[in-house]
């Protein structure tokens, strides 16, 4: 028979066995595991800013590249136009319903009152007083190119003249079509002649004026490419005044 002591005392070792196996078994916080963690939040995009400073294109958005909108883009303002006359202009209005002709030294002279519209050269009694007259009052304001030039020489051959604001009248020019000259307006050409003998405005081989430098002569060809035909009142043999206009 057993000692009931000795049997109490192997239960009791065996219990603390197993308490101590489920013990070492059940760790709360094991070692050596990850804890997941959050991704921080993406950063946004860079916004672009529109610089206000600069003009807005079509679209509403500036005209500026670097400012956002691609390079080619039209900012919507019209092209700048060509002018379509001399500017600045050199020019005398008058009254085309009071002017008057006069011959005195070789020479008529038309008139307003005592503003002289146009001089041009001939011998008395020739039909150049009637059409310089004509012509004057066809208009109310005669213009120059080159007035003001500075050569000694053949200083009127420099000097070309067109006129503007037609005042509604149209009386006949005498001999019109002895006095005129047709040319093609596109096919002006404005050339140097060098050595200091000025430019010039022609169309092809014909010549249709002289001028004293590169801006008049420019200006010339704007003028004369809205006509298709030069004339040319007086006599101009000794470089004296004479009036050209276009048709």
């Amino acid at each position: 028979m057993s000692n009931p002591s000795r049997v109490n005392l192997i239960l009791v070792a065996a219990i603390a066995a197993v308490a101590l196996t489920a013990l070492s078994g059940c760790d709360p916080k094991p070692e050596n595991v990850a804890i997941p963690t959050a991704s921080p939040p993406a950063s946004p995009e860079p916004s672009v800013v529109p610089d206000k400073t600069q003009p807005p294109g079509p679209d509403g958005l500036p005209a500026n590249p670097a400012a956002g909108q691609p390079t080619g883009q039209s900012t919507g303002q019209p092209p700048p136009q060509s002018p379509s006359w001399p500017s600045p202009e050199d020019c005398v209005s008058y009254n085309p319903g009071s002017v008057t002709v006069k011959y005195e030294a070789g020479s008529y002279t038309v008139s307003d009152g005592s503003k002289v519209v146009v001089r041009v050269y001939g011998q008395q009694g020739e039909t150049t007083g009637q059409q310089a007259l004509a012509l004057a009052q066809r208009f109310s304001r005669h213009c120059y190119i080159g007035r003001n030039n500075n050569r000694s020489e053949d200083r009127n051959a420099y000097v070309f003249d067109y006129w503007r604001d037609p005042s509604g009248n149209t009386p006949s020019i005498v001999d019109q079509d002895e006095i005129c000259s047709d040319y093609d307006r596109n096919n002006l050409t404005v050339e140097d002649m060098g050595n200091g003998y000025g430019w010039r405005v022609k169309d092809h081989d014909h010549v249709l004026h002289l001028f004293d430098n590169q801006t008049d002569a420019r200006n010339g060809k704007l003028v004369l490419a809205k006509y298709h035909q030069i004339c040319s009142i007086g006599d101009n043999d000794d470089g004296q005044d004479v009036a050209t206009f276009g048709l």
